[in-house]
């Protein structure tokens, strides 16, 4: 089944993926959004939660976690694939995205 991005949340949050993948040169896959069966009251079925491969989980982790995102990882639930979702119910604040903002932690490497 396609996945679907369906809120400016979501499509944040795949494009910070995307920005890590590439600085990071890790691969990062959507595996799904609310597009499978999720569990009851899932941030998925109001279109804010993505989940993603990684070769690198850790590092995608790490890097959503200080973007300011909510991230399950190597949790009850989650041990195959890496659920991001807001913080909070509002979302976010996000951190602005500048050259030199992106720490050693946030991309497992120096930039």
């Amino acid at each position: 089944m396609p996945v679907h991005l369906t809120s400016r949340d979501a499509l944040r949050i795949f494009d910070l993926a995307d920005i890590w993948a590439t600085r990071s040169r890790q691969a990062v896959r959507l595996v799904s959004a609310n597009d499978h069966q999720h569990a009851r009251g899932s941030a998925h079925y109001a279109g804010i939660a993505l989940d993603f491969h990684s070769t690198d989980p850790d590092g995608l982790a790490s890097f959503l976690r200080w973007a300011g995102y909510r991230v399950l990882w190597n949790v009850r639930g989650h041990y195959g694939h890496l659920h991001v979702q807001p913080d909070a119910p509002t979302g976010p604040v996000p951190r602005p995205l500048v050259p030199g903002m992106f720490g050693t932690n946030a991309l497992g490497g120096k930039h």
